[in-house]
């Protein structure tokens, strides 16, 4: 007897939760629904005071242009500018700005910043063709996403902070997420972003390669919303992995200076081995509460 009687409490309490969990959720869409339906309705507003407008600008225009032909004289219609088209044009622009107003500041944004990166492309210090050549190699990147690289692993505090939920469903970097170093992208805010100015990545190359040369990019001052670039990676080690050993080699400790006429620092790198894989120890930046890594690209001999 106690036996269905824990059984139906049990069955009691499950239906009762249920209950409060559907009560909370419909009342979340029936509360949505209300800011959506409120939003419709100020927007009806401003469209039924538009079109009265209209209508008594029209009226205003014929009863000058019928006052103009029974008098000589300049209509008080006309001089105190009733019929002018520009009081219907800035109504229009300002109720307009108002309810797309965020999106015209993102595509205007948007517009600064590929202005921006084109100038910073042309703006950069072209010394001698050897230099240049240098900084901007003419080889394959190894550690592109287009090629078939990948992030295997990562240890790092994402920014933000995490949780459970979070590390159980992949979601720790969803906003700065490490993919972005293998991407060509430099777009502010495109990077590998983790909170203080350690982390490890696990790079998996396009294909094993003999590892000679390192490239690291960071965005400029001008295309930064701070005007800032202490979040730029300063000391890191890189490390082969070998295919058949879980050893890691070291295979240099560089530091990104940071220079602002130098946005791409490249590192000569000999291996010895063919790596499939490297391991990137970000061990500081340059004084910032987070570190952005922008883009990697590694070059090398395929095997």
């Amino acid at each position: 007897m106690d036996c269905y009687r824990r059984a139906g409490s049990r069955v009691c309490l499950t239906y009762l939760v249920s209950f409060v969990l559907l009560s909370v959720f419909f009342y979340y869409l029936m509360a949505y629904n209300g800011s959506n339906k409120r939003g419709i309705i100020r927007l009806q507003e401003d469209l039924d005071h538009l079109s009265h407008m209209l209508r008594k600008q029209q009226v205003d225009c014929k009863e000058a242009h019928i006052s103009q032909h029974d008098t000589n004289e300049r209509p008080k219609a006309i001089a105190s500018g009733r019929c002018d088209k520009r009081d219907v044009t800035e109504y229009v622009d300002t109720l307009i700005k108002r309810k797309i107003g965020h999106l015209m500041d993102d595509v205007y944004n948007l517009k600064n910043q590929i202005i921006n990166a084109d100038c910073m492309a042309r703006k950069e210090q072209p010394i001698s063709a050897k230099e240049f050549a240098h900084v901007v190699p003419n080889r394959i990147n190894f550690a592109c996403e287009a090629m078939g690289a990948r992030i295997i692993h990562v240890i790092a505090r994402p920014i933000g902070g995490t949780n459970m939920i979070k590390r159980f469903l992949g979601l720790e970097f969803s906003a700065n997420p490490p993919v972005n170093m293998l991407r060509p992208s430099l777009a502010p805010g495109a990077c590998f972003g983790f909170s203080g100015s350690q982390a490890t990545v696990v790079l998996h190359l396009a294909k094993p390669i003999l590892v000679e040369a390192i490239a690291l990019t960071h965005v400029s001052r001008e295309m930064t919303p701070s005007v800032c670039v202490d979040s730029a990676p300063k000391d890191f080690d890189v490390y082969g992995l070998p295919a058949d050993s879980s050893k890691r080699n070291l295979l240099g400790q560089l530091t990104f200076n940071n220079d602002a006429n130098r946005r791409t620092q490249t590192y000569n790198v000999n291996s010895n081995s063919f790596y499939p894989k490297l391991v990137l120890a970000f061990r500081s930046n340059h004084g910032a509460n987070s570190t952005c890594i922008y883009r990697l690209e590694v070059y090398g001999r395929p095997q």
